[in-house]
This record gives C-alpha cells, structure tokens and sequence, in this order.
C-alpha cells in the first residue's frame, strides 16, 4: 500500500548556529545561508509514498510581508476565542489559525502579542499532546528576550516549526500536520485579501493567485489522509475556495493573477471558510 506523507517544510537552514548569550538576555544569529524551499514544487511521488511538501505558516507570511502585507491589528483571531474550542478536530484547525497569528505578528514587529499568541499555542498544545514542543523550546523566554529583533522572531519561529514537523513525523501524525497547516493556510489567506480589500494592493494580489498551487497540493494530502471521512467538510470548503483558480492553466508560462471580480468572489469565501473555523 501506497504511503503518503504531508510535512510542513520550515526554513532549511544551511550552516546556521543559534547562540543565547550567558545572561541570556540576547539570542545571536549567525546564519551563511538561507534556503526557502520552491513552494511550486510541492509533490515528490516514489514507489511507495507521495510526500507533499507545503509550506509553513511563517514563510507565507513573508511572502505577503514582503508584496505589502501591512498590520491591522483586528484582523487577527482573538485569543478568547481559544476556550470555545472543544474537538480534537477543531483544535487542530484553530492551533494553524493562531499559528498564522503569531506569524503575522512576528512579521510586523509585533513582539507582545506574539507572545499572547504564543501562549494560546500553549494552552492547545496540551489539548493536543504536543506540550514538550513549546515547552522544551523555552519559546517565552527566548521571544522576550528578542523583543523589537524581526530577524531573530524569525528563526525562533522556525525553530517551532521544525520542532512540530519532527514530532509529527516521529508520531505518524501526518493528517493532524495537513489539517493544522489548513487553518493556518485559511487565516493567512484571510489576512491577505483583508488587507488587500483596505488597500488594493498588485503585489500581493499576485501572491494570493499564486497560493492556488499551495492549495492543490494541501487538499491532495488532506484526501489521502480522510479515511474515515472525518475530513470531508474541510475538503468541500477548500475546493470551493480552489475553483476559485480553475481559470489558471498549468501548462502556460504566462503569469495568472485573479481579476477583480475572482479576487472579490475568492475573498467571500475565504471569509465564509474562516469564519466557520474560528467562530466555534
């Protein structure tokens, strides 16, 4: 039988060192090289397995960061929110929606309230079973002691995320990883076409058509992980956000951004999708 594996694919980072200071006051980056894996290339299919390797939450939020993503601070989900969640499912789904959070915090300097954020991952992290990853991680510590350093927000981030995707491999939790990374992939997007709808912005409408490639390979893991159809509704919801992108031809070289009137109609749903996950 055919295994599938779904992994959320954090920086790679090439000869990186983190240092913490002996007062631990301050964390030092010493980084050569960066590598952020092709988002494009999202299927690796051999013998016996299709791997399905997406993005994490933090690289999309720089992506949109960098076409325009600007902070308005009511977008995010509010962190009350979280005591509502009651189902192992929705947890999952809401422990992504709080991670684009967090990420879009980091992203705009927003160093206090990743460190709410932080804490809400905390709180549903032990609902989940997943305490010795932020725990062991003295993620508090080390984001209060970088507070204003967008640069060192990052890595301690992706730090959390490699963290997540080995347990997740170590556990063959890998539909839990597809279901998580769908909340966060919902919130991001809804960030996107939220501020992208106070400020029309060409870049990062560009960045949102282009998730339409993320998306395919996100509802191919989820399906091969649905064998107990616990999965459907989430699939059906992310398809009619894919059709959204129907008009994109795979095999053209020419570069496809949605039309108004797609991006107004995607944004509708994406909002309807959003708010049947967050609103419990």
């Amino acid at each position: 039988m055919q295994k599938t594996t779904y992994k959320l694919s954090a920086f790679l980072i090439i000869s990186s060192l983190f240092l913490v200071s002996c007062g631990g006051s301050e964390e030092e980056v010493i980084q050569e090289e960066i590598i952020i894996e092709d988002p494009t290339e999202d299927i690796i299919t051999t013998d016996d397995a299709t791997i399905y390797m997406l993005p994490s939450p933090l690289q999309i939020a720089e992506l949109f960061k960098s076409a325009g993503l600007t902070y308005i601070g009511d977008l995010t989900n509010p962190k009350e929110n979280a005591a509502k969640i009651n189902t192992k499912y929705d947890q999952k789904l809401n422990f992504g929606v709080y991670s684009a959070d967090m990420a879009y915090c980091i992203m705009n300097n927003q160093t206090q309230e990743s460190i709410n954020y932080l804490k809400v991952l905390k709180d549903l992290s032990e609902k989940l079973w997943m305490t010795d990853i932020l725990h062991s991680m003295g993620l508090s510590d080390r984001l209060e002691a970088n507070i204003g350093n967008e640069d060192s927000l990052t890595y301690i981030m992706a730090d959390m995320q490699m963290e997540m995707d080995g347990y997740l491999d170590e556990n063959d939790l890998g539909s839990a990883g597809a279901v998580i990374f769908a909340g966060a992939w919902v919130e991001t997007m809804y960030l996107g076409v939220q501020v992208n709808n106070s400020e029309k912005n060409e870049q990062l409408i560009s960045r949102l058509s282009e998730q339409s490639v993320v998306l395919d390979g996100l509802i191919g893991s989820i399906k091969q992980g649905n064998e107990e159809n616990e999965y459907s509704d989430l699939i059906s919801d992310l398809e009619k956000i894919n059709a959204h992108f129907d008009a994109f031809d795979e095999e053209s070289e020419e570069a496809f951004v949605l039309s108004e009137e797609a991006l107004t109609n995607l944004s509708h749903d994406i909002v309807e999708v959003r708010t049947k996950i967050v609103e419990l």
